[in-house]
């Protein structure tokens, strides 16, 4: 059993260089993509990841479709399955906001411009570790 579930999973996700992302396309096939580590998350229940829409499928994602979110840790030999809902983030003009500034940052704004943001809502979680899985539940409160 896992003692304090946002702790734990948020420092896992924290740490993970990636994650991986599955889900059902719109003919019935399993997807699978890798994600960059997340751009922001609120808590163990929202992660927003900044990806280049070329390397996605993005065909099945015209709401909200079901996923599961992997994040591991390959040095302890353990790692998470989050289990909820992926769709197109709706906040591409808050996260504009935090770009600008100077003409540096500038150029990062354009180049924002042309990613898109995912946003997965996790309902459920497994965590796994030391050859054992344990289920837990995604409280509904923001850290």
């Amino acid at each position: 059993m896992i003692r304090n579930p946002e702790q734990t999973i948020g420092k896992l996700a924290d740490n993970a260089g990636y994650a991986v992302c599955s889900f059902i396309d719109e003919q019935g096939y399993p997807e699978t993509q890798t994600l960059p580590q997340p751009l922001r998350r609120e808590g163990i229940r929202e992660f927003l990841f900044d990806i280049d829409p070329t390397a996605f499928a993005l065909t099945p994602l015209t709401g909200s479709c079901p996923a599961s979110l992997y994040f591991m840790d390959q040095r302890f030999y353990r790692g998470v399955c989050l289990k909820g809902w992926l769709m197109l983030g709706d906040e591409r003009e808050e996260i504009l906001e935090d770009a600008g500034g100077n003409e540096k940052e500038t150029t990062e704004t354009t180049e924002l411009k042309k990613r898109v943001i995912l946003k997965f809502t996790a309902e459920s979680g497994r965590y796994y570790s030391h050859f054992q899985s344990s289920d837990f539940p995604v409280s509904e409160e923001k850290m």
